[in-house]
């Protein structure tokens, strides 16, 4: 239930500065508070559009959650898909239409989705944002890749705040500086992050980042074998032989191919499984590449132990529903939405191999403890001992500490009126 003064507040935010933003991680929490703050000003708007990602939308627990929380006004609510309205000029016009005819309060859930400027997704919220009587924006958390993914989002509320363009951001609040590697990277410093947050500050109508279970972490490192060693340097050269550029995230993909099934790390993982299911519970492995699957089923890895795959091509119900009635392990790749799937009874995760995007290993354990059932989870990330590794590790723990800045500063804010 949401506090009466902590709503009260809100509406006053809300009335001021006709935009704001909701930072809440429990979906059900964020979806009332939400609805609780259009149905104040239901008697200035006409419609409610409702942009949601698409795997929301078509999710039923989602659906009806908004459906309780709004009969007085369901009539009046129409909803949007973040694809539909980047990818189909025929939704596209008709949200245009209703914003050029009728008074709109415009609600866009995880917003952190339209954080790329040259996505055609967020041009067009972007060229439409004004034309909104009232803009609420919705996110499990502020950022995944750093203060950059928070530009759009703050223009979508009012280009009044920054009255800045993209690259002069990026001078101001991300300056230059060469890593280990020296490659020429864009970090945020703590007094960046602080600068930026007070012009956010007021935008900030609720927040809740918090945590309804208990996280074991645990880092665990692997040598390569001499052989497999000099493999992985010969087909580094193989690969960059006679390429005078090359693409990085190319180099990445083909470089972490080469050493994702290493010896020591495959003993680890067999070793690893067998103890999670002596103790009778679920673990989900998260993979990086088809290959990987390929490689575990053919090789019957785990035996006669069962398990099933969750990528883009799997019917993730019939997947999550198998997985929950007859295996003991799930294959998951990056990136698969799993809203609303409930993945209880599993506590164990295992970051088979690596990412650069947070923002999928952050999604990977919100899928898990969404519904708080799991109180206790234990996650093990693999990291092989390579300079790439190491760099993809950095660069995480970099993404991690300035999300963890932010959050902290808007929790702090907050305590500071109590």
């Amino acid at each position: 239930m949401i506090k009466d003064d902590v709503l009260m507040a809100a509406h006053q935010k809300l009335s001021d500065l006709r935009s704001g933003i909701l930072f809440i991680n429990q979906a059900v929490k964020k979806i009332q508070m939400a609805l609780a703050l259009v149905e104040e000003k239901l008697d200035e708007v006409d419609f409610i559009i409702w942009i949601a990602p698409s795997g929301f939308l078509a999710t039923r627990s989602y659906m009806n959650e908004i459906k309780k929380n709004n009969r007085t006004f369901r009539h009046r609510i129409y909803f949007y898909s973040i694809e539909s309205v980047s990818v189909s000029d025929e939704k596209y016009l008709e949200l245009y239409n209703l914003i050029h005819n009728f008074k709109i309060f415009c609600v866009v859930d995880e917003s952190i989705t339209i954080k790329n400027t040259e996505a055609g997704r967020t041009q067009r919220l972007l060229s439409l944002s004004s034309k909104f009587s009232y803009r609420l924006i919705l996110s499990s958390i502020p950022l995944t890749q750093g203060l950059i993914d928070l530009y759009s989002q703050i223009e979508f509320l009012d280009t009044r705040i920054l009255r800045m363009n993209e690259n002069q951001f990026g001078h101001i609040f991300m300056p230059s500086s060469y890593s280990n590697y020296l490659v020429i990277k864009q970090w945020s410093r703590p007094e960046d992050e602080q600068r930026l947050f007070e012009y956010i500050k007021p935008y900030v109508l609720g927040y809740d980042f918090g945590e309804e279970i208990e996280i074991t972490h645990r880092n665990q490192y692997f040598e390569l074998t001499p052989r497999e060693e000099e493999s992985y340097n010969d087909e580094k050269n193989l690969f960059l032989q006679e390429r005078e550029q090359v693409a990085f995230m190319d180099v990445v993909q083909n470089f972490q191919r080469m050493y994702t099934l290493s010896q020591n790390k495959l003993e680890a993982l067999r070793e690893l499984v067998k103890q999670i299911l002596a103790r009778g519970e679920k673990v989900i492995i998260f993979i990086k590449f088809l290959d990987e699957i390929t490689f575990f089923k053919e090789s019957k890895f785990f035996g006669d132990v069962k398990f099933v795959e969750l990528t883009g091509k799997s019917n993730k119900r019939k997947a999550i529903k198998e997985f929950e009635r007859h295996a003991d392990i799930m294959f998951c790749t990056y990136g698969v939405d799993k809203f609303g799937l409930d993945m209880q009874l599993c506590n164990n995760i295992i970051y088979f191999s690596q990412t650069f995007d947070y923002k999928c290993k952050v999604e990977g354990l919100d899928s898990i403890s969404s519904k708080g059932i799991a109180r206790k989870l234990n996650i093990y990330d693999f990291w092989v001992k390579t300079n790439l590794e190491q760099l993809i590790n950095d660069n995480l723990e970099r993404k991690k500490n300035v999300l963890s800045n932010v959050c902290h500063m808007i929790t702090k804010e907050e305590a500071l009126r109590l």
